[in-house]
């Protein structure tokens, strides 16, 4: 079997001393990822969900370098890039590219459209300087939006029409790896569906190894092949490709589920399934117990490891694990 083209193998990350809950002595601080491993194929599409907070962005961060982990290791086709220098570093990262939630605050407002592609060809010195505007006119017919396009300014673009220039200023530096960071909550829910569409298409087209990361596990489901569910700084369900999403054992993707928006729910139901998603972290043991309504006496002592479970798919429950062993 070839290796695979990502591999995450126990990264944690911590910012600062602050604790939850404001340093109650029942609270204790987690970092912001703890011991993340995961692995992604040439050409798959892994989904990441959880909460805010749950460390999605933190791990798409750490993926590309721009936030250096305190441990762990991150190859990328083969390398180490935590064992990289600056220099080395940036010929990778170069092959791995965010499209980040608020388009607007992505781009220069000071740059037209143009300018912002060509800045990424130049710099990698990507073509030749006089086949860079007809590359940059090609860029812009990938993601749906006319040549002329390239004389327009951010201020003068729709959300959604940011995105795509987003996508596109990604798509510029040929990445191997693409990473859309909750890429299209921030847009109506039409325009949702016609980025993941663009997503999907440029993914099957060109090649490309995406991660998917959304809180809501219905959208990520529409992308993904697999789906790694995150809570407290932790990988705890990983959904394989086919497993329907109401299969999921792990109690805390179930609330997830169930706090998802879908037609025909009540609107006040919603509501309070949604407070339910305030993190609070125990000391000891899992830290969804506080929140869990099949939490027993295992689940105050132990962190649960990530292991097959029943269905042979990775959880990090006591509960389950505890079901499979009595099977």
């Amino acid at each position: 079997m070839a290796d695979p083209l990502l591999a995450v193998e126990g990264v944690t990350k911590s910012y600062g001393q602050a604790a939850w809950g404001g340093g109650r002595a029942a609270v204790r601080a987690r970092p912001a990822l703890d011991g993340v491993s995961l692995a992604l194929d040439r050409g798959e599409i892994l989904g990441i969900v959880g909460e805010s907070g749950s460390g999605k962005s933190t791990l798409a961060r750490c993926i590309t370098l721009l936030e250096r982990p305190d441990r762990g290791r991150v190859v990328f086709d083969g390398t180490d890039l935590t064992t990289l220098d600056a220099g080395s570093l940036r010929r990778v990262r170069r092959q791995m590219q965010i499209v980040f939630q608020d388009p607007y605050s992505s781009l220069n407002p000071r740059l037209s459209v143009g300018d912002a592609l060509a800045e990424v060809l130049r710099v990698h010195r990507l073509v030749a300087a006089a086949a860079v505007q007809s590359r940059v006119a090609q860029l812009l017919e990938m993601v749906g939006l006319p040549a002329t396009a390239a004389a327009r300014y951010p201020a003068d673009l729709s959300g959604g029409q940011r995105q795509r220039v987003c996508i596109a200023r990604a798509l510029a530096a040929e990445p191997r790896l693409l990473i859309a960071d909750e890429a299209v909550s921030a847009l109506d829910v039409s325009i949702q569906a016609q980025i993941l569409n663009l997503l999907l298409d440029l993914q099957h087209d060109l090649g490309l190894a995406l991660i998917f990361i959304s809180h809501n596990l219905y959208v990520v489901r529409r992308i993904a092949r697999r789906i790694g569910v995150m809570f407290a700084g932790r990988l705890i369900e990983m959904l394989p490709d086919g497993m329907p999403l109401e299969a999921a054992q792990h109690p805390y993707t179930q609330a997830l589920l169930a706090a998802a928006p879908r037609v025909g729910r009540p609107i006040g139901t919603l509501e309070r399934q949604d407070a339910d998603l305030v993190p609070t972290l125990p000391a000891v043991g899992c830290p969804y117990r506080a929140r869990c309504p099949a939490a027993f006496e295992p689940c105050a002592e132990v962190d649960p490891p990530l292991a097959p479970g029943p269905q042979g798919h990775l959880i990090a429950c006591h509960r389950v694990m505890g079901q499979l062993s009595q099977s």
